[in-house]
């Protein structure tokens, strides 16, 4: 599947029922397509997100939807270690010889909390209630 093909908006059982058309002048066009290419959006598509903001300044489904994947993908990693840890203290705790593949292991645990933290301060870096405690 192409990234075009992922990122389509999918349509509406029986298609759309309402059209909205505007004009406007050109420069203000052309700072709107600006905004809605780097949103990854289309104008129209831009328009109707930016409109349907309960806040100004709040996300876009696509920037949701940016974060959550992001988000996702450190929960995997944070899983994944801690599968680790537990089987590498497992064995330490049962034979008293601690696993050489530990520092490895403690190493990607830094590396996950340090991206967790850094998708945090993005999402709202004065909130720091939301940062894991050391």
């Amino acid at each position: 599947m192409t990234d075009r093909a992922q990122r389509r908006q999918r349509r509406v059982p029986g298609g759309s029922q309402k059209r909205i058309n505007c004009r406007t002048i050109e420069p203000t066009y052309r700072r709107l397509e600006e905004r809605a290419e780097a949103a990854g959006l289309s104008v129209p598509r831009y328009l109707i997100e930016s409109g349907l903001r309960d806040e100004a300044g709040q996300w876009s489904l696509r920037q949701q939807r940016w974060w959550t994947e992001r988000l996702d993908v450190v929960e995997t990693r944070l899983i994944r270690i801690g599968v680790n840890l537990n089987q590498i203290a497992t064995v330490a705790n049962a034979t008293g010889d601690v696993d050489p593949g530990l520092a490895g292991a403690l190493g990607y645990l830094r590396a996950a909390v340090q991206r967790y933290e850094e998708i945090l301060d993005a999402i709202d870096p004065s909130d720091s209630e939301r940062r894991p405690r050391a």
